[in-house]
């Protein structure tokens, strides 16, 4: 068993303490820019999350609607509602999430982190604009799988990049240490 002396001792005073949360096996990819599936399947995440709200709103609509009315048959909305409120909630929920903390729900699951060409967290106005994108352009995703930069094309257009970080740090909002992020060269393909 360490004592504190020895922790100290082990630790220099002038560097303070530093708990590395981030994952061994995960280290080597700790700032890099994330890959296709990575971000993939951090975005399916999210859209799952945002179904479930699209969904529970219907439902919580639906309970009002038959308290106040139960004789009326409301039936299901049409398909195009859904569609209308998921694209809505999930530009919302994207801004939202990048602009403050550079994370989803689904990124911070997936250790993918959003940050602007400083490699810091985006502001309101960048995070709201890559959202839309996002949102508006989907297929902008797969040119990650062709870019050498796993760049996507919104990534591109807004000099944003997604890059891995396990860190659970959602205050600072500078990145810019990751020097890689503002090379803005390929350091290679991690995903």
């Amino acid at each position: 068993m360490t004592s504190f002396r020895e922790f100290r001792e082990e630790h220099d005073a002038d560097e303070g303490l530093v708990l590395d949360t981030v994952p061994s096996a995960a280290r080597q990819f700790q700032g890099e820019r994330a890959g296709f599936f990575t971000r993939l399947i951090a975005a399916v995440i999210d859209v799952v999350i945002v179904g479930a709200i699209i969904f529970g709103v219907w439902i919580a609509v639906w309970l009002f609607l038959l308290v106040f009315n139960p004789l009326v048959d409301y039936g299901m909305p049409r398909p195009g509602y859904f569609a209308l409120g998921g694209y809505f909630i999930m530009w919302v929920y994207w801004s939202w999430g990048w602009a403050t903390s550079g994370r989803s729900i689904g990124q911070h699951l997936m250790g993918v982190r959003v940050v602007d060409r400083d490699g810091r967290k985006p502001g309101w106005k960048l995070a709201t604009v890559r959202s839309l994108f996002c949102v508006v352009f989907q297929v902008g995703i797969l040119w990650i799988i062709v870019s050498p930069a796993n760049r996507s094309v919104q990534d591109v257009v807004l000099r944003t990049s997604a890059i891995h970080d396990w860190s659970g740090d959602f205050t600072s909002g500078d990145y810019s240490s990751h020097a890689r992020i503002q090379t803005g060269t390929a350091e290679g393909k991690a995903g």
